[in-house]
């Protein structure tokens, strides 16, 4: 809460005229439409990925630093990509843990 009372964070003039448009819209104060938003945002599984990516990438790292360089093959046409993969593989992967 800053000195004015508000429970708003600050606001430029002109994004606080479009926070007061978008709420009135919904039939929302503008400090419940902004709490809203910002639970909304907290709960999205993509931000909550962005949080973890970090950990992911250096994990990532750590692996692919320990291969020896030397013994990966120059080319990559000696391993073509799988075939892809219908929606119920994916299903089956995803629920599953593996493809029938």
């Amino acid at each position: 809460m800053d000195e004015s009372g508000s429970r708003l964070p600050p606001f430029a003039p002109d994004e606080y005229a479009r926070v007061e448009r978008a709420a009135q819209l919904v039939g929302k104060s503008p400090e419940v439409f902004v709490r809203d938003a910002a639970l909304a945002a907290a709960d999205d599984p993509f931000i909550k990925a962005l949080d973890r990516t970090r950990d992911r990438v250096s994990q990532l790292s750590e692996v692919f630093a320990s291969r020896d360089i030397q013994a990966a093959p120059a080319d990559t046409a000696e391993y073509p990509d799988p075939a892809p993969m219908g929606s119920r593989e994916l299903f089956e992967i995803q629920h599953h843990g593996h493809a029938a």
